[in-house]
């Protein structure tokens, strides 16, 4: 756990460029993309910030080692030769997980547990004692990957997905997952200073993540612990220095950031948010029905728009009409806004009556899902009727 660290951090897909970027500007070196993972190399304190500052982080993990293996027996052996006693107490809680893209090793299940049994003995023949394992909530998480014949094998730096950011108190039906929302942010190339609206923010993802973001606050600022706390090596002083220089940065100039929602009882749920995020004096949520917009609401004369509107209605034909709608409320009432909408329905895309400038393909979970940017350009709105 000395000098320059072979480190991959894991992502959502399409997410990776936006991570590299991150990773770059927070000083990672050898920075390469991957499907759904950036690898770079750093040293201790670089995962140390990688865990609390990437936004569009899922986890860290740093290597070990990789080697090739013959079959399962070999694995056992150079599994356990690694000096896990050096890393970690026999008293911490331990699971592996493993994944495995092999014709030879198919059964990640059985690699798995391979794994643990070639660490558990290790501690058996050096201390006398044994590790537990729990899969659940593990001190020590260990990830094996199999290509063909390679095995890497890493230590999970974060521990819960850093996706839990730790500000959400009340969620609306299926939020955003906040690495999704803050990849789309940045995707979108929002400018900080530039005024951002989400006119359907349900539980305020969203104008969360640009909040905390245009604060220049560390995404994860509310995690009280990280997988590498419990690490033998764990520079507790290292990490706090880290973690103060961080809060010296923050900026108190903030753009106007706007939630509408039709549910006051959802807004009562982003305003909890907001409040937990410390954020409750920078984002104005208001009650708004986007589909019969307000003509007396108040709005900067540009700016950015950022929404998810539902893509799921049971009644299919709903979703023509919804999507039909929502294209009708910008052109009337957003001349000279960005709209960035992200959304499963392609069909709702078709009955926009918008034409798109860009369209990012990502997913929502195991769902095939679009970003799509339209210019809404002043004097272009169209008569309706």
């Amino acid at each position: 756990m000395e000098g320059d660290l072979q480190i991959v951090i894991k992502t959502l897909a399409g997410l990776e460029p936006v991570l590299a970027r991150e990773v770059r500007q927070l000083g990672g070196r050898e920075v390469k993309t991957t499907k759904r993972a950036v690898i770079c190399e750093g040293d201790i304190g670089f995962v140390y910030k990688a865990n609390l500052w990437l936004r569009t982080a899922i986890r860290v993990l740093v290597q070990l080692d990789r080697f090739q293996i013959r079959d399962e027996e070999h694995l056992y052996r150079k599994v356990k030769g690694i000096a896990w006693e050096d890393l970690f107490e026999v008293n911490r809680t331990i699971a592996v997980d493993a994944t495995v893209f092999s014709d030879q090793f198919r059964n990640s299940l059985f690699i798995a547990q391979k794994t643990k049994d070639a660490i558990v003995d290790r501690f058996r023949d050096k201390t006398g004692k044994r590790p537990s394992v729990q899969l659940r909530t593990p001190d020590i998480a260990i990830n094996v990957h199999i290509q063909q014949r390679w095995l890497t094998i890493s230590l999970d730096a974060s521990g819960d997905s850093l996706h839990l950011r730790k500000y959400r108190q009340a969620v609306d039906a299926a939020p955003l997952n906040e690495v999704l929302a803050a990849g789309i942010l940045a995707l979108s190339n929002w400018d900080p200073q530039l005024p951002l609206i989400d006119p359907m923010c349900g539980s305020g993802t969203f104008l969360l993540e640009a909040a905390l973001r245009a604060s220049n606050v560390p995404a994860n600022v509310f995690r009280k612990d990280f997988a590498f706390m419990q690490w033998k090596n764990f520079d507790e002083e290292l990490y706090q220095l880290i973690f103060d220089k961080s809060l010296e940065k923050e900026n108190q100039s903030l753009p106007p950031l706007l939630g509408f929602d039709k549910d006051a009882k959802v807004l009562l749920k982003s305003r909890r948010n907001a409040r937990s995020a410390l954020m409750e004096d920078h984002i104005k949520f208001k009650p708004a029905d986007f589909l019969n917009w307000p003509e007396e609401l108040e709005i900067p004369p540009r700016g950015i728009i950022v929404m998810n509107p539902p893509y799921d209605i049971k009644i299919e034909a709903d979703i023509p009409v919804l999507y039909k709608g929502i294209g009708d409320t910008l052109k009337q009432h957003f001349s000279g806004y960005t709209a960035w909408i992200f959304t499963a329905s392609e069909e709702g895309l078709k009955n926009l009556g918008l034409k798109p400038s860009q369209k990012i393909k990502l997913k929502n979970g195991k769902l095939d899902s679009w970003l799509v940017r339209y210019d809404l350009y002043e004097g272009s709105r169209k008569k309706q009727g």
